[in-house]
């Protein structure tokens, strides 16, 4: 799916996300939130966090009833962002559709947390992204993101992708969770 494409199927289901995502028990935003929460000893308040895609703010809210305070959403879907910033859960929200060709509008080193949640998966955010992702957050910072556990040549490159930061030196694994039942399984007929 090209990224135009993307967007406008994001932007027409923007209104139904949440409703949908709790019929199908989707779990990847609190297990995000609880897996950073177990790893993170930083001072919650002065934190400064990345949520991208950050769709309408699930993740946000999560991280906001731990304490974090400081927060900027990128998004590619102007209307998923409408829904985020309807919440008051974000200092700044940008519309951005991420791909290898056009970077995050960030400075480099610049987040304690960036947070990937949902967006790795197959058709989404390119497995290519992640040195970027690197590239925005702080030295010792932390990046969190969920993806599933089938198998597919894009879990393979995200997970080479990872093991070749880490034998350079700019990755490390702090904590890998797997999750058994993430979402209910759903039949569409």
């Amino acid at each position: 799916m090209e990224p135009k494409e993307k967007v406008n199927f994001y932007d027409s289901w923007a209104q139904d996300y949440e409703q949908h995502m709790s019929v199908m028990e989707y779990q990847a935003p609190r297990f995000g939130v609880e897996t950073l929460d177990s790893v993170y000893l930083g001072d919650q308040d002065i934190a400064l966090v990345l949520d991208v895609p950050c769709g309408t703010g699930l993740v946000t809210e999560g991280l906001q009833k731990l304490g974090f305070k400081n927060f900027l959403g990128i998004e590619g879907s102007k209307r998923m962002l409408q829904i985020a910033e309807s919440r008051g859960l974000y200092q700044r929200l940008t519309q951005h559709m991420v791909t290898t060709d056009n970077p995050l509008p960030v400075q480099p080193d610049s987040y304690d947390i960036v947070m990937i949640v949902g967006g790795l998966a197959q058709q989404h955010l390119p497995w290519e992204i992640l040195p970027e992702m690197l590239r925005v957050t702080k030295s010792g910072g932390f990046i969190c993101f969920t993806m599933r556990a089938e198998a597919s040549d894009h879990r393979r490159n995200v997970l080479t992708s990872i093991q070749e930061l880490v034998t350079k030196g700019l990755w490390g694994k702090v904590v890998k969770r797997y999750v058994e039942k993430w979402q209910k399984s759903m039949l569409m007929v």
